[in-house]
């Protein structure tokens, strides 16, 4: 059986290495300004025929509580700008009357960086990291990535994104990139990835009209011992800001990929196989005070979750949350997700039949959150997840999740923290106040 050790996240994080400096040196002993937001948090959550689903010795009813923390901050200088977004949380059964031991840690993380090395040299850093080993709804999705609940054990995806825009003349740019991600799992029946990336693209900005990109890109796909694929993609996008509060991305291009692969049950014997097709995404979103909403779609060639090899992936998302007066939030959130078979012509039926579907995923969340006092926030809400799987160790589920949950404010410093998502250039960043 494979370890995933609680603690092994904290050495791929880059947001872990910036945080301690932060808290070491708080906004008035820098020239920047920093935004903290810190609450404990305290609940419960009834997860219906969860239980009972993923194993029919436990009760059909499962109820667990909850307890954690919510750290969220930004950091603004005159050329750099940071926010992040941290949440651990502890899960454990209160109705434990057939002696099992239901209980896990979760923790969700969300990093951005935006800085002006100089006047030519733009930095952007994106990171984001999950490790539950359940499906955990409290926070809305906001970028389209694979979901799929495993029957047994910790799950953990993270992704960095670091990329640099070097200004060649008054509207073109130079853009260059490397992401690395992981997915690990406690489950022995599922196959553990690591890709790592680099794309290089030329950018023209079009003034009011946004900017045009075009990019190539390669990634290799590194299943350990079961083999790896190596994946090459070619797009053109365009970006705009429609508005200070309005952002917009489209992307289209293609992808080709190369694998070798263990034959299934038979660990001497690789197969080699070559597939061709079509990406293409949607980002847009729109912030303001009192109304957010965004929403996100893609389909791409995928190192596969927990598959052990390459597939195509298609996931959306959509988010919606609005203030009414200064208390009370209500809020609605949706994802999908879907994992397919490459359609590869001649493929031998025993590795995959051509374009199955492997993995189908859907929830969504209707959440309401009030502030009864100047520090405690109570929430509450409903989701419902859905699930099928050609794939033996996730599994097949539809079921119903209540939640309520208490906050309570321990700090606050300076204005609202921006969120990741939400970082614009350095020199054009606003306080709420403004």
């Amino acid at each position: 059986m494979k370890r995933l050790a609680a603690t092994e996240w904290k050495g791929l994080s880059l947001a872990g290495l910036l945080l301690p400096f932060l808290l070491a040196h708080p906004a008035g002993a820098q020239p920047g300004r920093l935004n903290v937001v810190l609450e404990a948090e305290a609940g419960v959550r009834n997860d219906g025929s969860y239980g009972n689903q993923q194993d029919p010795a436990l009760r059909q009813d499962r109820t667990l509580g909850r307890a954690g923390f919510n750290l969220q901050l930004s950091y603004a200088l005159e050329r750099l700008n940071l926010a992040l977004g941290y949440s651990p949380s502890y899960d454990w059964a209160l109705n434990n009357d057939n002696g099992s031991n239901l209980s896990g840690t979760t923790h969700r993380l969300d990093f951005g960086l935006v800085g002006d090395l100089n006047r030519q040299l733009r930095l952007n850093v994106r990171e984001s990291l999950l490790s539950t080993p359940d499906v955990d709804l409290y926070a809305p999705v906001t970028t389209p990535e694979t979901t799929v609940v495993t029957q047994r054990g910790n799950q953990l995806s993270h992704t960095l994104d670091v990329s640099l825009d070097q200004t060649l003349s008054r509207h073109g740019l130079l853009l260059i990139g490397v992401t690395h991600s992981l997915r690990r799992y406690q489950d022995a029946g599922l196959v553990d990835s690591e890709t790592i990336g680099g794309r290089l693209g030329a950018g023209f900005d079009l003034t009011r009209w946004g900017r045009i990109e075009a990019n190539l890109g390669v990634s290799r796909y590194d299943y350990q011992d079961r083999g790896e694929s190596d994946a090459r993609t070619i797009g053109v996008a365009w970006a705009s800001n429609l508005g200070r509060d309005n952002h917009l991305r489209v992307e289209v291009g293609s992808y080709s990929v190369d694998s070798t692969l263990e034959r299934p049950g038979d660990p001497a014997a690789r197969e080699r196989q070559t597939d061709n097709g079509w990406r293409g995404g949607l980002q847009f979103a729109q912030d303001r005070r009192l109304f957010h909403w965004s929403l996100g779609a893609s389909h791409d060639i995928s190192p596969g979750a927990g598959l052990g090899r390459a597939v195509t992936a298609d996931n959306a998302f959509l988010g919606l949350s609005t203030s009414i007066g200064r208390r009370l939030t209500l809020g609605l959130d949706g994802n999908v997700s879907r994992q397919r078979d490459l359609d590869r012509e001649g493929t031998d039926p025993a590795f995959g039949d051509s374009r199955s579907s492997l993995t189908e995923f859907a929830a969504g969340t209707a959440r309401a959150g009030w502030s009864f006092a100047p520090a405690f926030r109570l929430e509450g809400g409903y989701s419902r997840i859905w699930q099928r799987a050609r794939v033996e160790p996730f599994t097949n589920l539809s079921y119903a999740r209540y939640y309520v949950n208490l906050a309570f404010r321990i700090y606050d410093s300076g204005t609202t923290p921006l969120r990741p998502e939400n970082l614009g250039r350095p020199t054009d960043e606003k306080s709420d106040d403004q």
